[in-house]
């Protein structure tokens, strides 16, 4: 009799194997919540829009490598896509896409800020995918250093003191 509850018991682990290979079970886990702190490099183009005179207005297109000592989510590297109006009186209004090399993608909203040396700028994330995805929470930065070379409406900049908080559900 003992015999047979053995058989048993390898037949049941056998069927239970064999669900979860064609069912796999999702992984369930609670929120994650952290901070992070790391340094952002951007270069582009802008491009000026005639406007009234001694307001500075126009768009651009930034790109660059955000780099964390406290990653998200285990991810310490993004190659961010930024795209925004600029205006020399009101700030601006900018959209990022902070994407992961396995594919995962945090969006993130600026406003209010110009693009120069030794403005904070402030923004939240509003959204992801992959492993990101629902991430919420906020991040800030100061422009350490900006180079605008207005002749070819190029724009390089670089962070210091990239600090912020995020939540995944």
């Amino acid at each position: 009799m003992a015999r047979n509850s053995i058989t048993a018991g390898w037949r049941l682990l056998a069927l239970i194997v064999t669900i979860t290979a064609i069912f796999p079970v999702q992984k369930i886990c609670a929120g994650q919540a952290g901070t992070f702190t790391g340094t952002w490099i951007a270069s582009g183009r802008q491009q000026s829009f005639d406007f009234v005179q001694g307001r500075q207005v126009g768009t651009f297109k930034l790109a660059g490598t955000v780099s964390l000592e406290d990653g998200i989510h285990g991810i310490d590297h993004f190659w961010a896509e930024c795209v925004g109006l600029a205006d020399s009186v009101s700030g601006g209004s900018t959209r990022c896409v902070w994407r992961s090399l396995k594919g995962s993608k945090a969006y993130c909203v600026f406003s209010g800020q110009p693009l120069k040396k030794g403005v904070r700028v402030t923004g939240q994330f509003v959204g992801g995918t992959g492993s990101l995805k629902g991430i919420s929470g906020t991040l800030s930065f100061t422009w350490k250093s900006t180079f605008i070379d207005e002749d070819q409406d190029m724009f390089t900049g670089q962070t210091m003191d990239l600090t912020g908080n995020y939540r995944i559900p």
